[in-house]
Formats: C-alpha cells, structure tokens, sequence
C-alpha cells in the first residue's frame, strides 16, 4: 500500500511540474508586455517573446503572406477560374442593369466624373479633331485632282444628276422670270437698256413701250429655257463646269474657297452634328436600348473577360505595387500586445491547450520512472 501511495505520489507531482512548467513557458510567449528590472537589472525572458519580437513577427507575417499565401500565382489561377469568371460576369451584368436603370444622361456623367460643361467641350474636341484631320488629310492631298479624292460612287451620283440639275436650274429660272418680281427685274433690265443706249434708245422707247415690251420678251424667256435644247446648252455647260472643277487640284480649290474658311467649315460641321444629335441628353438606356441584349450577352463577358486577361498578365507589378507584405507588417504593428495575443490564442488555443497536457503526462511519466527507481534503489 505504502508503494502505490509513493508512486502515485511521483507521477502526481510529475505530471504537475510537467504541466505547470509548459503552462508558464506558454504564458512567457505573451506576458510580461514590459521589461522588468530588479535592483536595476534586467530580468531574463522580459518582455515576453512577442512582445519582444513583435516587430520580426509582423516582417516575418508580411513575407509569409507575399511568399507563399497571397502569391501572384494563386491570383492569377483565381482569376481564371470558370466558376470565379462566371460570377464575375455575373456582378457585371447587374450592375450594368442597376446603372442603367437611373436614367442617366452621358451629360450627367461626365459632369459627375468632374467634367464641366460637357456640351461645349465636346463640341470643342470635336471641332479641333476635325480641323486636325482635315490639315492631314489636306496636306496627303493638296496636289491631287478633285477627281482622284471624290469617292468613285459620290462622282458617279454627282455626274448623274447633272442632267437633273439643268432642267432644275432652267425649272427655277422659268419660275423667277414667271414671277412679279421677275417681270419687275425684266422690266428694270430693259429700261438700263433703252438708257444705255441715248438717244436712240429713248426714241424706241416712244414708239415701242416699256410695258408692252416687257410682256413681248417674258414669254419669250419661257419659250426659251423650256426648250429641250436650252436645257441640253445648261447641261452641256454644267458638264463643262464639272470636268474643269475636277481637274483642279485641291490647292487651287482651297485658294478659291480659302484654305481657312474650309477648315472653318468642317469645324462648323463637326460642331453641328455633336450638337444636332442630341445624344449627350439622352439617357444612356434609351441609347443602349437597341442593343442592351447583346452588350448584356457579349459584351459584358468579354469586357470581364479582357480585364482579368490584362490583370493577370500585369499580376506580379500589381502585387508590387500594392506592397501587400507592408501592408500586413504595419498592421501587425499596429496591434495591442492583447489584441495580438488574443488573435493568436484564436488560432492555436486548442494546440497550446495540449502542450500543457503533454507536458503534464512527460512529467507524470518520468515521475514514475523516477519513483520505480527510488524503489528499485
């Protein structure tokens, strides 16, 4: 009886060396937070092992973090996971619906991205990218016939309608001349024309009539432009006009013009059809709206798609950039000794929680063993 008393005495007091020895090794990982002094001497094993080595931790926490947690290639099979890009997608489709959904004008958000006045400045950038374009594309041209820089088919429509355009020219002047003013001009040409001429004039002038004339010769004028053969001469002429126009250079047209004045006008053009288009006031599901389907079905996927190409061939700079191991490394610092320590404790409270009670059954072992040989001896 004696015996077992004794060794279960030892393993008693084994097991509780054992574990009380783990528990405070364990508690001096964390605690004391400062350093203690005695008589002006530093204690040993003060502050703690973090608190110590706080700073060690938090770089050792960073690499550990760059290095083989959050790696650029862990990112980039994220990426390109189906099941990450399908729900990527996904996000994307419903934020294009709500976005759309607020009616929001192209105006509206520029002026929300900071751009003021949107309508001017557009205006403005398109006006100088045409008067831009056009000095190009005049200097490509300047020495070229009209005939080589007119699209063969705008050149073909042109020499088309040249037969339209006479009879349209002789219809209006048949018109004018028709006309109370017409006949009021015919009238006036007539009299400078009796003028002109003196005396002679003025004695015809008696004898004939003014009046009388004038509805002599306006019948006349309109037998003549109605004539096939008026309007063949008007066509001829215009053919004439045509071929010689588009023989010139676009140098010698630009003089006649002036060099300025046509790049005034394609700014003018440019301005006019930002501003008569009105798209900028329009909200952007009106204009998407014809094509809301495929932007929703092509688009989407492919916009996703392009941008988890360029971020994954970029991953390693991106990584670089955002510092991710500073980042965890300030943080960790950022710490209070108890906030770290609880964060820890969170992690690995249930493997400290075994090291006491392994220490506890190593110390209750060798208590045995050393009482069998307290025996033994």
């Amino acid at each position: 009886m004696g015996t077992f008393i004794y060794l279960s005495f030892m393993v008693a007091v084994g097991a509780l060396i054992g574990g009380v020895t783990n528990l405070i090794a364990i508690v001096m990982l964390f605690r004391p937070h400062e350093p203690m002094y005695l008589f002006g001497k530093r204690l040993p094993f003060t502050p703690g092992l973090i608190p110590k080595r706080r700073r060690e931790l938090a770089e050792q926490l960073g690499k550990t973090v760059v290095e083989h947690l959050v790696t650029p290639e862990g990112l980039r099979r994220k990426l390109n996971d189906s099941a990450f890009m399908a729900e990527v997608v996904e996000e994307g489709r419903k934020w294009l619906k709500r976005w759309l959904a607020r009616r929001e004008t192209p105006a509206q958000l520029l002026e929300r991205l900071g751009i003021r006045s949107p309508d001017e400045r557009l205006e403005a950038l398109a006006a100088g990218q045409a008067a831009q374009a056009y000095e190009r594309w005049s200097q490509t041209w300047r020495t070229r016939p009209i005939c080589d820089i007119l699209p063969l088919e705008l050149k073909e429509t042109m020499e088309a309608r040249i037969e339209q355009l006479a009879g349209y020219l002789a219809d209006r002047a048949l018109e004018y001349f028709s006309s109370a003013e017409g006949k009021q001009q015919l009238s006036g040409m007539i009299q400078r024309f009796f003028q002109e001429r003196g005396m002679v004039g003025g004695v015809l002038q008696m004898l004939l009539g003014n009046v009388n004339l004038v509805d002599k010769v306006q019948p006349e004028i309109g037998k003549f432009l109605r004539h096939a053969d008026t309007r063949a001469a008007i066509a001829r002429l215009l053919w004439t006009e045509w071929n010689k126009w588009i023989d010139y250079p676009l140098a010698t047209v630009e003089e006649m013009v002036g060099r300025r004045r046509m790049s005034e006008a394609v700014q003018a053009a440019a301005r006019g059809l930002v501003r008569g288009s009105g798209w900028l006031h329009r909200p952007l599901a009106d204009l998407l709206a014809p094509y809301e389907q495929d932007v929703l079905d092509r688009f989407v996927p492919q916009a996703v798609a392009a941008a988890v190409r360029l971020l994954g061939d970029q991953m390693e700079s991106v990584v670089a950039q955002l510092g991710l191991a500073d980042v965890v490394r300030d943080q960790v610092e950022s710490f209070s000794l108890r906030r770290l320590e609880a964060i820890i404790l969170a992690i690995a409270r249930r493997e400290l929680k075994m090291i006491t009670y392994l220490g506890a059954v190593l110390g209750a072992i060798i208590g045995a063993v050393q009482g069998m040989i307290g025996l033994w001896l």
